[in-house]
This record gives C-alpha cells, structure tokens and sequence, in this order.
C-alpha cells in the first residue's frame, strides 16, 4: 500500500496540471522575460502585464486534469477579459495572439525539461493531457481574439459615429449633447450619460442625455466631493452598483430615477483633469467589461475633440479680440495729430498713419514693408540708433527733440520731439518699436516769444529801477537839505517831510525791483556771507521796526548759540520784510512774535502773528513775484508784491528754505532754515539756483 501511495506521489509530481500549478511563478517569470522582448510590452507596468494570467494558468490546469478525472471543467471568460485589457492598452490583434503563443511555448519548453528528468513512464497518459492542454489553450486564443476583433470593431465603430457627431461644428454647446447620444446608443444597458467639464475646483455639468434635469438645475460638485468630484480626484474611474442609495451620489436626479450601475471615468489631457463622464443604468447593477472598455474609448475620443472646442473658441476669442484691438489701432491712427508708426525688428513700417505719412512725403501704402532707412533717408542717421537702441534694451525712450525738415514745409526745419517704446509679445519677447511723433515747432515759437517778452519786461524793469535811482536820489539829498535850512514856514516842512517819506518808500521799492532783477536774470540774489551773530541782527532789525510801527508789540525768543557765516545785510532784509509782512496783516492791537532756534549745524527763524489765516488758494503761490498775501489788497504799504519773493531768494542763496503754515486757530508762521556755514568765502555769491 505504501509502494502504491508513492508511486501515485511521483506520478502526481510530472502531470502537466500539477506541473503549471506549482511552477505558476516559475512559468510567469519565464514568460515575463520572453515577452518583455517585445516593444509593445515593454512600456506596460507588472501588474498590467500579467493581470488575468495566474487565473488563466489554474483553470488550464483544471481542464487539462479532466484527461484523468472526467469533470468539466472551462476557462469561462477569462480570456475575455484579457484581450479586452489588451484592447484597452493599445495592443493589436497580432500583439495579443503573440502574447498567447509565448505562453504556450514557454509552459510545454518547462514541462519537456520535466517529464525527461522524471524517466518515460507514464507517458502515455503525459500525452493525452499535452493534447488536451493545446485544445485548451487553442480555445482560450480563440476565445480572447474572437472577444477582441468585436470589441474593436464595435469601438472603431463607436469612434467613428462620434468623429461624425462632432463633424461640421466646432461649438462645444452644439455637439456635446449629440457625443452623449452616440455613446447612449451605442452601450448596452446605459439609458444615462453625463459630463461635467472642470472650471477651478468646480465641476459644472455641461450636458446630459436622460438627466437633462441636471444640466438645467446648473448642478455642480467641487473636486474631490460626491461621485464625479472623487473620479476626478483620485484620477481614475469608478463604479457603484445602487447609485440611488449609494451616499457617494449626490445627484437628487440619479437618485430621483433609481439608478442602478453607475460607471465614471475621468477626462484627461496632457496629465490634466478638465472634466468626468459618467454612465448609468436603471437595469443592471453591473456594466460589463466591454462597456466599460467601450466607454473609455468614447470618453477619450470625446475628450480629444472637446479640448479641440476649447482651444479653437479661445482661438476665435483672441482672434476677435485682436482684430478689435487693430480696429481701435487703427481708428487711432486715422485720428490722431500726432505721427503714430509701428515697425518690425528689421525697422520696417507695419503700421504708420497719415499724419506722420504726410510729413514723410509719401503715401500710407509705401511704407508698409519698406524700412526707414529707404523712406526717410535724411532722418534715418538721427532716427535709427534711437529705434534700436529700444531693440536692444527693452526700454522706452521719451522725450527725445530733434530738428527736420518735413514733406509738407520744404526748406523750414521744425522741432519735433519723439517717443518710442518696444511692442511686446505674452511672452515678453520684443516683436518691434512704436514711435510718437510730434511736430512742436510752433509751440517752441511760442515759448520763445514768451521768453523774449519776459526777458525784455524783467530787463526793462531793472533798467528802469536803476536809472531812477539818481533822479530819486536828488530829490531827497534836496528834501533832506530844505529840511535843514532855518525859517522854512511849518506848512512847507510839513510838505518836505511828505516828499522824504515818498521819496523813501520809492527807495525800497526800487530797491525790490532790483532784487527781482537780479533773481531772474543775474542767477540769483549776490550775497556776502562774514561772521555775524543773528541775535544781534534781530534786535536791530526790531528796533527799526518798531519806529515804523509805533505802539505795535514785538516780542523776540531766542536760546542758545547764533553764531555763523551769513550776509547779514541781506538776512536783515529778508526778516524786516517777513516782519513788515506780519505787522501788515495782523490786527493793531496783536504782538508779533520773533524767534531763533538753535538746532546744531542749523538755525530756525520764526515770525507768528495772529490774524486771519492766508486763503488756501493764495498760499502755493504766496512766494512767487508780484503775489500779495490778500488778494486783491490794496494796503498803502504792500508795495510791489516782490518781498516774499525776495525772502525766498534770500534763503535759497544762503542754502537755506523758507516755508509757511496759515490757520484760522494758529495765525500764520513764516519759518526759515539756514545752515551756519554757508561753505563759501567771504567773497563768493550765492545763486538761486
């Protein structure tokens, strides 16, 4: 009996259905290597590649074992699944049978390896299941390339009902509903079909054959919520088989209809998610393999015409865009005074209107095409470096004045001033230069016009304010002198004083107008800075006024050190003009204050009174000549309107400012910053500018 069960042990050990099952790693590993010489293999991932293949081996060795054992045994539908796998990677019917043939060999190469080193007994038996196990494997070829050629002939034919769907119209609104109709019709079982294409994080339904009711609801899930928002997640399809009460549908109108199976996959292109389709059916719980492998492929072939959709209405966008652009470009151009052109990288004219065309000498229509160099050849040396240097750098150039000749003035040169700025692709990249140009000759005329009349009035101001200074001073020495003289009646010395104080005030006056000459024509108010101490100077200076201004209460604050190089005839000038100002325009029964402020390399003069506050309007302008503090003031006393003025000039010749703050709570401060040092000799003159 033991001689037997052995027997029965070593006889197990070489029947080919033992054999493929324990040597199934053995076998796949042999078969893996053969097939990976393949090139339409090689880019498949392990798992992918051997998929069905183990199942396969055991239900062969079943079949193959019914030699000995009588049962029935099949390989069911294994091997369809397996070519629609293969039909699903790419692979042709060819690839498929070659896949089925290296199997074969490489399993009847091992167990002829076997059997010889097991002896010949048996061998008859070793036979018979040889026999069976090439029918076997003859039926499971058959099998998987008869399940591959329908499966491609009804997805070829599938894609092409949908190329034609798509055939005519490149509106995605038009033809989605129409693609969903074809897929519909063409899987079995389906009565639903619907996409939703991606916007952000959002998937929006777009269009739906059976749940149109989605599509009008404007039904909408976020990435990685619900059903479609999950598939397009994870990137990759699924299925549930009672959608109506599965809680990962979120659709009250899946629900609503009771759907059943429910298929998605995920619209990819270039690695990117743009939307998920998905498939329903109220009959069946589950979709085959051959739906679902058609399914894809339509969903695929979908996907490649709705990114052409896409791409061609954002084409037409850019297209409309663009050309709205040139119109507008164009009105532009016809429109505008100034000379406007476009030119390429070879500086040639693309675009030019008829304002710089006319002054060219030539037509709109030469240009285009032709180069500066051929159209303006005078100018070319002037204007060519500047247009490439915008090339080269990237950067605009503005402002840029020349001298030409125009078409439409021969003989006249006149000023023209230029900008030119680089045109740019998305990109960034320089595609050409743009130029505006525009003739200002006329108004450089009337700038120089405006410039003589000034210059002359300044001049003839300074002219006459220096000869009237003799006949002036003639007049009070003569005053001063009658002054003088014994037995002049009292009514007469009344009228003399009157003459010495005119006389006097005219003085000033003149004085003033001088300044102002000097300012605008001379470079500035000369100034003589020495060793002086301001302190002193303000004491003096308020005594002076005080003589004018009897009764009026002046106050000085002044702490610390004010010693420093300034002329200090004119500082004296500068705060008895901002203390003329404020006794001026201050109530007669306020104080005016004066102050000096210590602040290191740096002193600070302040002149406050009360009173009401300086316009706004007037203070931008209260520095500038011939401006008064109150408009329209006719005070006796104001004169020209030029102390301010001076006091400006004055500070800015000693590198100092002046500025000033007028409130109604505050009253009005003038208040003036002087370096200590001026950094001059003792000699030298200060310029305003």
């Amino acid at each position: 009996m033991v001689k037997h069960d052995a027997r029965r042990v070593e006889q197990g050990r070489w029947e080919l259905g033992t054999f493929i099952r324990e040597n199934r790693s053995r076998l796949l590993q042999e078969w893996e290597g053969a097939v990976r010489q393949l090139p339409y293999a090689r880019e498949l991932s392990r798992p992918r590649l051997l998929d069905h293949l183990p199942d396969l081996l055991d239900r062969i060795a079943n079949v193959v074992e019914t030699v000995r054992t009588g049962g029935d045994e099949s390989l069911e539908e294994l091997p369809e699944v397996h070519a629609l796998e293969r039909l699903d990677s790419g692979f042709d019917l060819d690839e498929v049978a070659g896949e089925y043939a290296l199997l074969r060999g490489c399993i009847l190469q091992l167990y002829a390896e076997h059997v010889e080193s097991a002896g010949a007994g048996l061998m008859a038996t070793a036979m018979r299941e040889v026999v069976r196990f090439n029918r076997t494997f003859d039926e499971a070829v058959a099998a998987a390339v008869s399940r591959y050629a329908r499966a491609r002939e009804r997805t070829l034919v599938a894609l092409d009902r949908i190329s034609e769907a798509a055939l005519g119209t490149e509106d995605a609104d038009t033809f989605l509903p129409t693609l969903l109709r074809v897929i519909l019709e063409t899987t079995e079982a389906v009565d639903s079909v619907t996409l939703l294409l991606r916007e952000g994080d959002m998937l929006h339904v777009r269009a739906s054959v059976g749940l149109e009711e989605e599509v009008a609801s404007g039904f909408c899930l976020q990435v990685g919520e619900g059903f479609a928002g999950t598939i397009a997640a994870e990137r990759c399809p699924k299925e549930v088989h009672c959608a109506a009460k599965d809680p990962l549908v979120k659709s009250e109108a899946v629900r609503a209809r009771g759907t059943r199976a429910l298929y998605g996959v995920p619209l990819l292109y270039s690695g990117e998610v743009i939307g998920v389709a998905h498939m329903g059916s109220r009959t069946t719980y589950e979709f085959s393999n051959e739906d679902k492998l058609l399914f894809r492929a339509m969903v695929s072939r979908a996907t490649g015409l709705i990114v052409q959709a896409q791409l061609t209405a954002r084409e037409r966008a850019v297209e409309r865009q663009q050309a709205e652009t040139l119109a507008l470009l164009d009105t532009l151009l016809a429109t505008a005074p100034a000379g406007l052109a476009l030119l390429d990288t070879e500086l040639r004219y693309v675009r030019i209107n008829e304002a710089l065309a006319t002054a060219n000498g030539h037509p709109v229509e030469a240009h285009l095409g032709r180069t500066v160099a051929e159209m303006i050849p005078d100018a070319a040396p002037m204007i060519e470096p500047l247009l490439r240097r915008v090339l080269e750098t990237g950067e605009a150039l503005r402002g840029k004045e020349f001298n030409l000749v125009p078409a439409t003035d021969p003989g006249v040169p006149h000023c023209w001033v230029g900008d030119y700025f680089p045109v740019r692709a998305r990109d960034g990249q320089v595609l050409g230069v743009g130029g505006l140009m525009m003739d200002i000759t006329e108004r450089k005329q009337q700038e120089e016009r405006l410039r003589q009349t000034a210059e002359f009035r300044e001049r003839f101001l300074g002219v006459v304010s220096h000869d009237l200074r003799n006949p002036l001073n003639a007049i009070l020495l003569s005053a001063n002198a009658l002054l003088r003289t014994e037995g002049i009646p009292a009514s007469h010395t009344k009228m003399v004083r009157r003459i010495v104080t005119s006389g006097e005030r005219m003085v000033r006056m003149i004085g003033e107008l001088l300044d102002f000459t000097r300012g605008r024509l001379g470079g500035g108010i000369p100034i003589h800075p020495q060793r002086a101490n301001l302190r002193h100077l303000y004491r003096h200076v308020l005594e002076e006024l005080e003589i004018g201004f009897p009764g009026r209460e002046l106050r000085l604050h002044a702490e610390g050190d004010f010693m420093g190089e300034w002329d200090p005839d004119r500082l004296a000038q500068l705060l008895g003009n901002l203390g003329k100002n404020a006794l001026d325009y201050s109530p007669a029964d306020t104080r005016v204050d004066f102050s000096l402020h210590d602040e290191g390399d740096c002193v600070r003069m302040e002149v406050h009174n009360a009173g009401p506050p300086i316009p706004r309007p007037l203070l931008a302008g209260i520095f500038e000549p011939f401006r008064r503090a109150v408009e329209g003031d006719a005070h006796p006393t104001s004169g020209l309107g030029l102390g301010l003025f001076i006091v400006r000039e004055i500070a800015r010749a000693h590198g100092g400012t002046v500025e000033v703050r007028s409130t109604e709570a505050m009253g009005t401060t003038f208040t003036v910053r002087l370096p200590r040092y001026s950094g001059r000799g003792a000699e030298s003159v200060g310029t305003v500018h």
